[in-house]
């Protein structure tokens, strides 16, 4: 099998979930890891370098198809990065291309669930263009695609991790309860749907969201966050016309100093619009049970956030 991506968030831990069970795999990099890992195949190559998919993908039966853009932490509009069209879409095409080549049986997509929030952002219409060209396979191969919430479990990387060390540092405002529902993802929960969407024959051809089966509200999970630090949670007393006018001095001083602000316009809109989806149908179907949600998994975030790990 091969993991594209095995370098990122999602695929590191599928690799590493992997190793420890004794499970030999590949894993495609851009750059290769310092240090071999007993059991990995690390192999050079890039979604956009048509012949290193070739090799990586001959003898291949099934593929984890985990990559994506990664923005870099100081980028002000990571959500509209040129290159998330080049790798969701022409990587995707070249991957899917070299699969053809190389017989592969089955190709298990990550796609996210911002495809189905109304976002109009390039990350999401990538991810969207991707999944076409996925399903336009299913003759020739057997698909599986995911559409993720929102994944935590990182203790310095994802919204919510950004949104742990604001609060921590004081820099994060007392949210109001905005009354929208909003869905989330721990990362090992994303690995047990991506084993299940490997194994089980009803997973073929078909596309399901993949949440921890929570509802969560962005007052809660600031709620929860400060609870987890030891914090007490500032009452919701900041009018929505304040916050808005403050999101507004961040847009600014996001686009003046060309560094990421807490709370811009486009962040606090984001945390106004709902963005909860059912996740009823992979539980169904393919026996996905999650075993973790925010509040239980927020002290082990902590630990690894304070030791810097």
């Amino acid at each position: 099998m091969l993991v594209t991506g095995a370098s990122g968030r999602i695929g590191a831990r599928l690799v590493q979930v992997f190793l420890t069970n004794g499970v030999e795999l590949r894993g495609l990099y851009r750059r290769l890891p310092r240090e071999q890992m007993p059991g990995l195949q690390a192999i050079r190559g890039d979604l956009l370098d048509a012949e290193s998919l070739n090799a990586a993908l001959q003898g291949v039966d099934l593929v984890f198809h985990l990559a994506s853009y990664a923005p870099g932490i100081r980028e002000t509009a990571p959500e509209d990065h040129p290159l998330h069209r080049e790798v969701s879409v022409q990587g995707t095409r070249n991957l899917l291309a070299a699969s053809r080549q190389a017989g592969v049986r089955r190709l298990v997509f990550a796609s996210s669930t911002r495809v189905m929030d109304g976002s109009d952002s390039l990350y999401a219409r990538s991810k969207k263009t991707a999944e076409s060209l996925i399903l336009a396979e299913r003759d020739s191969l057997e698909t599986v695609i995911l559409r993720l919430a929102p994944v935590y479990g990182f203790p310095r990387q994802g919204s919510i991790a950004l949104m742990l060390a604001a609060i921590d540092q004081g820099r994060f405002p007392s949210l109001p309860d905005f009354a929208e529902r909003r869905s989330l993802v721990h990362v090992d929960d994303v690995v047990q749907a991506l084993l299940l969407s490997a194994i089980r024959a009803e997973a073929a051809g078909k596309t399901f969201v993949v949440t921890d089966m929570q509802e969560y509200s962005s007052r809660r999970i600031y709620e929860l966050i400060c609870q987890a630090l030891g914090r007490t949670p500032v009452p919701s007393r900041i009018p929505v016309w304040l916050l808005r006018t403050g999101a507004a001095a961040g847009s600014l001083l996001q686009f003046l100093l060309r560094r990421p602000m807490p709370l811009t316009m486009e962040r606090l809109d984001r945390l106004r619009r709902s963005a909860w989806f059912d996740a009823a149908p992979v539980a169904r179907e393919l026996g996905y049970r999650p075993r973790y949600d925010l509040q239980s998994a927020l002290p082990g975030i902590i630990e690894a956030y304070r030791s810097g790990s």
